[in-house]
């Protein structure tokens, strides 16, 4: 009996003994069991990636829009533009003291415009290299405009088209007057002079004769170049403002298009030529003797001023008006209405070959007042 004790109580030493062994294993292969863990987890989190790449890809989950960004270029160009300080002028006169005074930067031309940038191109150019100008034409806010107005201009719409039209016939006046020529105010300019002494302010160009043949001809474009003007020849020689000028940025509004048929403020140049014969040819003179006036109303010659500033012209100023405008010149007349009878010959072959349409809605803003 006590021996069968024994035995029990040794069989469950060994029983315990064991269990105890078992248990140690276990606890010293923790470090196994927590890397196995992290391994598990991680392995879990690949695979989880893994399926969720693949969904997208087959369209099992929904991808997030595709977004596309369209960067455009807008061409945009600066022109070169004369620095006033470094042009000789004529005169010493206040405005071209204030002009030098300023430094206005060039005007930005964007789309269609970027021509302009091109001053080659005057080469071969008529209207469409003039700088696109507009300008007011209303009183009486434009009586008596004068170039001056432009050295402090707000805005496009704030110019009267009068004062670009001054600018013009002064600084065309005095180049040709430097270059030997002999030039006369004629036509819508010397009708502003003898009614008020000053510019119309609704009218469209600003006319100046020339005695004989235009002398220097190259030296006169080259000189107005040089001071920023485009001179040209359609029908008969024509001035502009260039989108080099000086003051290009005050005068350029970008909402117009590029000029075709005389749509901004211009020079027109006519030749007069003593006959030898008692008379005096006009060009683009229409009365009843055609473009002959008698010699003793052109010469010798007067003056007229225009904004306080003298200029030649003919020696009977009235009765050049007379003959060009009737009897009621002094009178200001509605706008006549459109018909190629009113365009000059010069005009009419400057066009001829222009659209008809086109011809037509353009003539309809341009009808010349008197």
């Amino acid at each position: 009996m006590a021996r069968r004790l024994d035995i029990n109580v040794a069989a469950a030493k060994v029983g315990a003994t064991h269990r105890v062994g078992v248990l140690r294993v276990l606890l010293g292969c923790k470090p196994f069991w927590t890397g196995m863990t992290v391994t598990l987890s991680f392995a879990l989190v690949l695979i989880g990636l893994l399926v969720f790449g693949l969904a997208v890809d087959t369209q099992l989950l929904p991808s997030t829009p595709k977004v596309t960004i369209h960067i455009v270029e807008e061409e945009v160009c600066s022109p070169r533009i004369y620095n006033a300080s470094d042009i000789e002028y004529h005169s010493g006169h206040r405005y071209y003291a204030t002009l030098k005074d300023m430094t206005p930067s060039p005007p930005t031309f964007r789309k269609t415009h970027t021509a302009l940038c091109n001053e080659d191109a005057r080469f071969q150019a008529g209207f469409n290299y003039c700088l696109p100008i507009s300008g007011r034409k209303d009183t009486p806010f434009c009586v008596a405009a004068d170039r001056s107005d432009l050295l402090h201009v707000r805005s496009p719409k704030s110019i009267c088209y009068a004062s670009v039209l001054h600018l013009l016939l002064v600084e065309v006046y005095e180049e040709l007057l430097a270059t030997g020529n002999t030039p006369l105010i004629v036509f819508g300019s010397l009708l502003g002079a003898v009614r008020n002494g000053s510019m119309i302010p609704f009218t469209e160009d600003t006319d100046i004769g020339f005695v004989g043949q235009l002398n220097a001809q190259e030296a006169v474009k080259e000189e107005l170049r040089r001071k920023g003007y485009h001179m040209f020849f359609k029908g008969v020689w024509r001035v502009c403002v260039a989108p080099t000028h000086p003051l290009a940025s005050q005068l350029y509004n970008p909402d117009l298009p590029l000029t075709r048929y005389m749509g901004v403020p211009y020079v027109d140049l006519y030749r007069m030529q003593n006959l030898h014969n008692g008379n005096w040819d006009v060009e683009e003179l229409k009365s009843v003797n055609g473009q002959l006036l008698p010699q003793d109303k052109v010469e010798p010659f007067s003056q007229v001023t225009i904004n306080g500033m003298p200029f030649d012209t003919v020696n009977d100023p009235k009765f050049f008006l007379t003959r060009a405008y009737g009897p009621r010149y002094m009178t200001p007349r509605q706008r006549r209405s459109v018909s190629m009878k009113n365009v000059s010959p010069a005009t009419k072959a400057m066009l001829k070959h222009v659209d008809k349409d086109k011809l037509k809605s353009t003539l309809e803003k341009m009808t010349k007042g008197s």
